[in-house]
Protein backbone atom coordinates (compact mmCIF):
# COMPACT_ATOMS: atom_id res chain seq x y z
CA UNK A 1 0.00 0.00 0.00
CA UNK A 2 2.91 2.31 0.71
CA UNK A 3 3.91 2.09 -2.98
CA UNK A 4 0.46 3.15 -4.16
CA UNK A 5 0.39 5.98 -1.65
CA UNK A 6 3.62 7.37 -3.11
CA UNK A 7 2.20 7.07 -6.62
CA UNK A 8 -0.92 8.94 -5.53
CA UNK A 9 1.15 11.77 -4.04
CA UNK A 10 3.21 12.03 -7.24
CA UNK A 11 0.04 12.05 -9.37
CA UNK A 12 -1.51 14.80 -7.25
CA UNK A 13 1.69 16.83 -7.50
CA UNK A 14 1.69 16.53 -11.28
CA UNK A 15 -1.92 17.68 -11.55
CA UNK A 16 -1.23 20.56 -9.17
CA UNK A 17 1.54 21.96 -11.40
CA UNK A 18 0.42 24.95 -13.44
CA UNK A 19 -0.37 24.05 -17.05
CA UNK A 20 2.14 25.42 -19.50
CA UNK A 21 0.40 28.03 -21.62
CA UNK A 22 0.36 27.31 -25.32
CA UNK A 23 1.32 29.78 -28.03
CA UNK A 24 -1.30 32.20 -29.30
CA UNK A 25 -2.75 30.62 -32.45
CA UNK A 26 -2.75 32.61 -35.67
CA UNK A 27 -6.44 32.94 -36.53
CA UNK A 28 -5.93 35.11 -39.61
CA UNK A 29 -6.84 32.61 -42.32
CA UNK A 30 -10.00 31.60 -40.43
CA UNK A 31 -11.23 35.20 -40.20
CA UNK A 32 -13.41 37.19 -42.57
CA UNK A 33 -11.66 40.48 -43.33
CA UNK A 34 -13.35 43.37 -45.12
CA UNK A 35 -11.81 46.72 -46.03
CA UNK A 36 -13.39 50.08 -46.75
CA UNK A 37 -11.75 50.46 -50.14
CA UNK A 38 -9.49 48.67 -52.62
CA UNK A 39 -10.99 45.33 -51.66
CA UNK A 40 -9.14 43.65 -54.51
CA UNK A 41 -5.90 44.15 -52.54
CA UNK A 42 -7.10 42.97 -49.11
CA UNK A 43 -5.39 39.56 -49.50
CA UNK A 44 -2.11 41.44 -49.28
CA UNK A 45 -2.85 41.92 -45.57
CA UNK A 46 -2.22 38.25 -44.89
CA UNK A 47 -0.12 36.91 -47.80
CA UNK A 48 2.99 37.02 -45.57
CA UNK A 49 4.82 38.95 -48.27
CA UNK A 50 6.29 42.17 -46.91
CA UNK A 51 6.67 43.56 -50.43
CA UNK A 52 2.86 43.78 -50.83
CA UNK A 53 0.43 45.88 -48.83
CA UNK A 54 -3.08 47.25 -48.45
CA UNK A 55 -3.42 51.02 -48.38
CA UNK A 56 -7.00 52.05 -49.13
CA UNK A 57 -8.44 55.36 -50.25
CA UNK A 58 -8.65 58.13 -47.66
CA UNK A 59 -12.45 57.74 -47.61
CA UNK A 60 -12.25 54.00 -46.96
CA UNK A 61 -9.56 53.44 -44.36
CA UNK A 62 -11.43 50.88 -42.25
CA UNK A 63 -10.51 47.22 -41.69
CA UNK A 64 -13.23 45.01 -40.19
CA UNK A 65 -12.48 41.53 -38.86
CA UNK A 66 -14.91 38.73 -37.95
CA UNK A 67 -13.33 35.76 -36.21
CA UNK A 68 -14.79 32.36 -35.23
CA UNK A 69 -12.68 32.54 -32.06
CA UNK A 70 -11.92 35.27 -29.53
CA UNK A 71 -9.26 37.73 -30.65
CA UNK A 72 -6.71 38.43 -27.92
CA UNK A 73 -4.10 40.30 -29.91
CA UNK A 74 -3.07 41.91 -33.18
CA UNK A 75 0.44 41.97 -34.56
CA UNK A 76 0.56 44.62 -37.29
CA UNK A 77 3.34 45.39 -39.73
CA UNK A 78 2.52 48.95 -40.79
CA UNK A 79 3.70 50.62 -43.98
CA UNK A 80 5.30 53.34 -41.88
CA UNK A 81 5.46 54.39 -38.26
CA UNK A 82 1.79 54.56 -37.20
CA UNK A 83 0.06 57.78 -36.28
CA UNK A 84 -3.00 57.91 -34.04
CA UNK A 85 -5.51 55.12 -34.68
CA UNK A 86 -8.16 53.10 -32.87
CA UNK A 87 -9.51 49.58 -32.57
CA UNK A 88 -13.19 49.01 -31.80
CA UNK A 89 -14.20 45.69 -30.21
CA UNK A 90 -17.77 44.42 -30.10
CA UNK A 91 -18.23 43.10 -26.56
CA UNK A 92 -21.66 42.04 -25.28
CA UNK A 93 -23.26 43.75 -28.26
CA UNK A 94 -21.57 47.09 -27.56
CA UNK A 95 -18.66 48.68 -29.39
CA UNK A 96 -15.75 49.56 -27.12
CA UNK A 97 -12.99 51.77 -28.51
CA UNK A 98 -9.32 51.80 -27.59
CA UNK A 99 -7.19 54.59 -29.05
CA UNK A 100 -3.47 54.36 -29.69
CA UNK A 101 -1.14 57.31 -29.92
CA UNK A 102 1.44 57.77 -32.64
CA UNK A 103 4.40 55.44 -32.26
CA UNK A 104 7.81 55.05 -33.93
CA UNK A 105 7.37 51.25 -34.15
CA UNK A 106 6.57 50.10 -37.68
CA UNK A 107 5.98 46.54 -36.38
CA UNK A 108 3.91 46.40 -33.19
CA UNK A 109 1.77 44.13 -31.02
CA UNK A 110 -1.57 45.22 -29.53
CA UNK A 111 -3.30 43.14 -26.81
CA UNK A 112 -7.09 42.90 -27.10
CA UNK A 113 -10.01 41.74 -24.96
CA UNK A 114 -11.32 38.61 -26.66
CA UNK A 115 -14.02 40.01 -28.96
CA UNK A 116 -14.89 38.17 -32.16
CA UNK A 117 -15.65 41.28 -34.19
CA UNK A 118 -13.30 44.27 -34.37
CA UNK A 119 -12.76 47.38 -36.51
CA UNK A 120 -9.52 49.25 -37.16
CA UNK A 121 -9.49 52.86 -38.33
CA UNK A 122 -7.20 55.93 -38.27
CA UNK A 123 -7.89 58.93 -36.05
CA UNK A 124 -7.14 62.59 -36.62
CA UNK A 125 -7.15 64.61 -39.81
CA UNK A 126 -4.46 62.70 -41.66
CA UNK A 127 -5.55 59.27 -42.86
CA UNK A 128 -3.23 58.75 -45.80
CA UNK A 129 -0.63 56.91 -43.70
CA UNK A 130 -3.04 54.13 -42.64
CA UNK A 131 -1.81 51.07 -44.48
CA UNK A 132 -0.39 47.67 -43.59
CA UNK A 133 1.83 45.09 -45.20
CA UNK A 134 0.79 42.28 -42.82
CA UNK A 135 -1.67 41.65 -40.02
CA UNK A 136 -1.63 38.67 -37.65
CA UNK A 137 -4.89 38.01 -35.76
CA UNK A 138 -4.06 36.05 -32.63
CA UNK A 139 -6.06 33.92 -30.19
CA UNK A 140 -5.42 33.27 -26.52
CA UNK A 141 -2.06 32.11 -25.21
CA UNK A 142 1.58 33.12 -24.94
CA UNK A 143 3.11 35.46 -27.49
CA UNK A 144 4.74 33.57 -30.38
CA UNK A 145 8.46 34.29 -30.77
CA UNK A 146 7.97 35.96 -34.16
CA UNK A 147 5.83 38.73 -32.62
CA UNK A 148 8.05 41.77 -32.19
CA UNK A 149 7.56 43.70 -28.95
CA UNK A 150 10.10 46.49 -29.29
CA UNK A 151 11.53 48.75 -26.64
CA UNK A 152 12.73 52.26 -27.39
CA UNK A 153 16.50 52.55 -27.47
CA UNK A 154 17.68 54.24 -24.30
CA UNK A 155 20.65 56.21 -23.08
CA UNK A 156 23.47 54.17 -21.66
CA UNK A 157 23.96 51.74 -24.52
CA UNK A 158 26.62 49.13 -24.02
CA UNK A 159 27.20 48.86 -27.76
CA UNK A 160 26.21 51.01 -30.73
CA UNK A 161 26.39 49.43 -34.18
CA UNK A 162 26.26 51.97 -37.00
CA UNK A 163 25.75 50.50 -40.47
CA UNK A 164 24.93 52.11 -43.79
CA UNK A 165 21.96 50.06 -45.07
CA UNK A 166 19.51 47.44 -43.88
CA UNK A 167 21.28 44.07 -44.41
CA UNK A 168 24.77 45.44 -43.64
CA UNK A 169 24.13 44.61 -39.97
CA UNK A 170 24.39 40.92 -40.88
CA UNK A 171 26.63 40.91 -43.96
CA UNK A 172 29.69 42.63 -42.49
CA UNK A 173 29.21 42.38 -38.73
CA UNK A 174 28.38 38.68 -38.55
CA UNK A 175 27.81 37.49 -34.99
CA UNK A 176 28.06 40.92 -33.37
CA UNK A 177 24.33 41.32 -32.71
CA UNK A 178 23.55 37.63 -32.02
CA UNK A 179 26.35 37.46 -29.46
CA UNK A 180 26.18 40.78 -27.66
CA UNK A 181 22.42 41.43 -27.88
CA UNK A 182 20.99 37.91 -28.11
CA UNK A 183 23.39 35.80 -26.05
CA UNK A 184 24.70 38.28 -23.49
CA UNK A 185 21.57 40.43 -23.38
CA UNK A 186 23.50 43.68 -23.42
CA UNK A 187 21.89 47.04 -24.12
CA UNK A 188 22.56 47.30 -27.85
CA UNK A 189 21.55 50.14 -30.16
CA UNK A 190 21.48 49.44 -33.89
CA UNK A 191 21.50 52.44 -36.22
CA UNK A 192 20.85 52.32 -39.97
CA UNK A 193 22.32 55.45 -41.56
CA UNK A 194 19.78 55.23 -44.38
CA UNK A 195 16.64 53.14 -43.87
CA UNK A 196 16.04 53.33 -47.65
CA UNK A 197 12.38 52.23 -48.09
CA UNK A 198 9.51 51.01 -45.85
CA UNK A 199 10.03 47.49 -47.19
CA UNK A 200 13.67 47.56 -46.21
CA UNK A 201 12.76 48.81 -42.75
CA UNK A 202 10.40 45.84 -42.34
CA UNK A 203 13.15 43.48 -43.43
CA UNK A 204 15.58 45.16 -41.05
CA UNK A 205 13.18 44.75 -38.14
CA UNK A 206 12.72 41.07 -38.96
CA UNK A 207 16.49 40.64 -39.19
CA UNK A 208 17.27 42.41 -35.92
CA UNK A 209 14.55 40.51 -34.06
CA UNK A 210 15.88 37.23 -35.46
CA UNK A 211 19.35 38.12 -34.15
CA UNK A 212 18.12 38.92 -30.64
CA UNK A 213 17.93 42.71 -30.70
CA UNK A 214 15.08 44.07 -28.55
CA UNK A 215 15.73 47.83 -28.84
CA UNK A 216 14.02 49.46 -31.81
CA UNK A 217 16.67 50.64 -34.28
CA UNK A 218 17.61 54.25 -34.86
CA UNK A 219 16.74 55.13 -38.45
CA UNK A 220 18.85 57.89 -39.93
CA UNK A 221 17.28 60.78 -41.86
CA UNK A 222 19.39 60.24 -44.98
CA UNK A 223 18.25 59.04 -48.40
CA UNK A 224 19.92 56.10 -50.10
CA UNK A 225 22.53 56.88 -52.73
CA UNK A 226 25.57 55.21 -54.21
CA UNK A 227 29.08 56.58 -54.42
CA UNK A 228 32.56 55.17 -54.77
CA UNK A 229 34.36 57.93 -52.91
CA UNK A 230 34.09 59.40 -49.44
CA UNK A 231 34.10 62.99 -50.69
CA UNK A 232 31.18 62.27 -53.00
CA UNK A 233 29.22 60.69 -50.13
CA UNK A 234 29.78 63.78 -47.99
CA UNK A 235 28.67 66.06 -50.85
CA UNK A 236 25.49 64.04 -51.26
CA UNK A 237 24.39 64.65 -47.67
CA UNK A 238 26.37 67.66 -46.44
CA UNK A 239 29.42 67.04 -44.26
CA UNK A 240 28.26 69.24 -41.38
CA UNK A 241 24.82 67.56 -41.34
CA UNK A 242 26.41 64.11 -41.22
CA UNK A 243 28.81 65.08 -38.44
CA UNK A 244 26.03 66.72 -36.44
CA UNK A 245 23.99 63.52 -36.71
CA UNK A 246 26.95 61.37 -35.61
CA UNK A 247 27.80 63.56 -32.62
CA UNK A 248 24.18 63.73 -31.48
CA UNK A 249 23.86 59.96 -31.87
CA UNK A 250 26.71 59.37 -29.41
CA UNK A 251 25.56 62.02 -26.97
CA UNK A 252 21.97 60.77 -26.98
CA UNK A 253 22.65 57.03 -26.56
CA UNK A 254 25.98 57.19 -24.69
CA UNK A 255 27.51 53.93 -25.93
CA UNK A 256 30.52 52.43 -24.25
CA UNK A 257 31.62 50.69 -27.46
CA UNK A 258 30.98 51.72 -31.07
CA UNK A 259 31.30 49.37 -34.05
CA UNK A 260 31.06 50.48 -37.68
CA UNK A 261 32.21 49.90 -41.25
CA UNK A 262 35.55 49.57 -42.98
CA UNK A 263 37.30 52.87 -43.77
CA UNK A 264 37.66 51.63 -47.36
CA UNK A 265 33.96 50.78 -47.56
CA UNK A 266 34.35 46.98 -47.73
CA UNK A 267 33.87 46.64 -51.49
CA UNK A 268 34.39 50.39 -51.98
CA UNK A 269 30.94 51.79 -51.12
CA UNK A 270 31.14 55.49 -50.30
CA UNK A 271 28.34 55.33 -47.72
CA UNK A 272 30.20 52.59 -45.85
CA UNK A 273 33.30 54.78 -45.87
CA UNK A 274 31.17 57.64 -44.61
CA UNK A 275 29.93 55.65 -41.61
CA UNK A 276 33.49 54.81 -40.59
CA UNK A 277 34.74 58.36 -41.08
CA UNK A 278 31.87 60.00 -39.21
CA UNK A 279 32.50 57.75 -36.20
CA UNK A 280 36.23 58.52 -36.23
CA UNK A 281 35.23 62.18 -36.04
CA UNK A 282 32.38 61.84 -33.55
CA UNK A 283 34.33 59.69 -31.07
CA UNK A 284 36.30 62.79 -30.03
CA UNK A 285 33.86 65.52 -31.04
CA UNK A 286 31.00 64.18 -28.91
CA UNK A 287 33.14 64.86 -25.82
CA UNK A 288 33.80 68.47 -26.86
CA UNK A 289 31.06 70.89 -25.74
CA UNK A 290 32.23 73.34 -28.37
CA UNK A 291 31.23 71.01 -31.20
CA UNK A 292 27.54 71.17 -32.11
CA UNK A 293 26.68 72.91 -28.88
CA UNK A 294 22.92 72.50 -29.23
CA UNK A 295 23.06 68.73 -28.73
CA UNK A 296 25.64 69.24 -25.97
CA UNK A 297 23.09 71.38 -24.13
CA UNK A 298 20.29 68.86 -24.77
CA UNK A 299 22.14 65.62 -23.98
CA UNK A 300 25.45 66.63 -22.46
CA UNK A 301 28.81 65.58 -23.86
CA UNK A 302 29.87 61.96 -24.10
CA UNK A 303 33.15 60.10 -24.34
CA UNK A 304 32.82 56.54 -25.59
CA UNK A 305 35.45 54.04 -24.48
CA UNK A 306 36.25 52.23 -27.71
CA UNK A 307 35.64 52.38 -31.45
CA UNK A 308 36.06 49.29 -33.61
CA UNK A 309 35.99 49.43 -37.38
CA UNK A 310 35.50 46.48 -39.68
CA UNK A 311 38.78 45.26 -41.27
CA UNK A 312 40.75 48.08 -39.59
CA UNK A 313 44.45 47.30 -39.99
CA UNK A 314 45.75 48.79 -36.74
CA UNK A 315 45.24 46.89 -33.48
CA UNK A 316 43.45 44.02 -35.23
CA UNK A 317 41.24 41.51 -33.44
CA UNK A 318 39.52 38.37 -34.69
CA UNK A 319 36.12 37.61 -33.22
CA UNK A 320 34.93 34.06 -32.70
CA UNK A 321 31.47 33.90 -34.23
CA UNK A 322 31.62 30.08 -34.34
CA UNK A 323 30.81 29.46 -30.67
CA UNK A 324 27.43 27.81 -29.99
CA UNK A 325 24.99 30.26 -28.41
CA UNK A 326 22.52 29.00 -25.85
CA UNK A 327 20.09 31.81 -26.59
CA UNK A 328 19.76 30.37 -30.11
CA UNK A 329 19.60 26.67 -29.22
CA UNK A 330 23.25 26.07 -29.99
CA UNK A 331 23.46 27.89 -33.32
CA UNK A 332 26.60 29.95 -33.76
CA UNK A 333 26.67 33.71 -34.12
CA UNK A 334 27.61 33.30 -37.77
CA UNK A 335 24.68 30.95 -38.37
CA UNK A 336 22.26 33.34 -36.68
CA UNK A 337 23.61 36.21 -38.79
CA UNK A 338 22.78 34.16 -41.87
CA UNK A 339 19.24 33.74 -40.53
CA UNK A 340 19.13 37.51 -40.10
CA UNK A 341 20.22 38.12 -43.67
CA UNK A 342 17.59 35.61 -44.83
CA UNK A 343 14.99 38.21 -43.80
CA UNK A 344 16.25 40.68 -46.42
CA UNK A 345 14.41 38.99 -49.28
CA UNK A 346 14.42 42.08 -51.50
CA UNK A 347 18.23 41.97 -51.59
CA UNK A 348 18.67 38.32 -52.46
CA UNK A 349 18.68 39.14 -56.15
CA UNK A 350 22.22 40.39 -55.58
CA UNK A 351 23.82 36.98 -55.45
CA UNK A 352 27.31 38.30 -54.80
CA UNK A 353 26.41 39.26 -51.24
CA UNK A 354 26.51 36.90 -48.28
CA UNK A 355 27.29 37.05 -44.58
CA UNK A 356 31.03 37.24 -44.97
CA UNK A 357 32.75 34.03 -43.80
CA UNK A 358 35.89 34.02 -41.70
CA UNK A 359 38.37 33.55 -44.54
CA UNK A 360 36.80 35.97 -47.04
CA UNK A 361 38.32 39.26 -48.14
CA UNK A 362 35.59 41.13 -46.24
CA UNK A 363 35.48 38.72 -43.30
CA UNK A 364 32.79 39.55 -40.75
CA UNK A 365 35.17 38.21 -38.06
CA UNK A 366 37.94 40.81 -38.53
CA UNK A 367 37.96 44.22 -36.85
CA UNK A 368 40.45 46.71 -35.52
CA UNK A 369 40.53 49.03 -32.53
CA UNK A 370 40.57 52.49 -34.10
CA UNK A 371 40.17 54.57 -30.93
CA UNK A 372 40.28 53.80 -27.21
CA UNK A 373 40.31 55.58 -23.88
CA UNK A 374 40.93 52.32 -21.97
CA UNK A 375 44.13 51.11 -23.58
CA UNK A 376 44.88 48.51 -26.23
CA UNK A 377 43.53 44.99 -26.30
CA UNK A 378 45.76 42.12 -25.29
CA UNK A 379 43.41 39.13 -25.57
CA UNK A 380 41.94 40.53 -28.79
CA UNK A 381 38.74 38.52 -28.78
CA UNK A 382 36.11 40.79 -27.20
CA UNK A 383 34.86 44.29 -28.00
CA UNK A 384 34.50 44.86 -24.24
CA UNK A 385 38.02 43.98 -23.17
CA UNK A 386 39.15 46.47 -20.49
CA UNK A 387 35.57 47.67 -19.92
CA UNK A 388 33.70 46.90 -16.69
CA UNK A 389 30.08 46.20 -17.57
CA UNK A 390 29.18 45.21 -14.05
CA UNK A 391 27.44 41.93 -13.40
CA UNK A 392 25.33 40.49 -16.19
CA UNK A 393 24.20 36.96 -16.81
CA UNK A 394 23.97 35.00 -20.01
CA UNK A 395 20.34 34.11 -20.73
CA UNK A 396 19.65 30.56 -19.63
CA UNK A 397 22.10 30.52 -16.69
Amino acid sequence: MKKYGVLLVITLMLFSLPAQASEMPDLTTDCTITVGSKAFTKERLFDRDYATYWNGEDSGKTVTIHSPEAIHGLYICWLSAPRAWAVEEKINGQWQKTSFEASPFQHAYYPLNGAKEIRLKPEGKSKKWFGMSEIFILGKGELPPYVQTWKEAERGSDLLLLFAHPDDEALFFGGTLPYYAGELGLNVTACAFTPATPLRVSELLNSLWTMGVKNYPVLGPFHDTYSLKLDKAYRDFGKSKVQRFAVELLRKYQPKVIVSHDVDGEYGHGMHQLCADMMLYAFDAAADAGKFSQSAKEFGTWQASKLYLHLYKDNPIVMDWDKPLRAFSGKTGYEVAKLGYAQHLSQHRYEQYQVEPKDSENSSYHFGLAKSTVGLDTLKNDFFENIDLGTFQVEGE
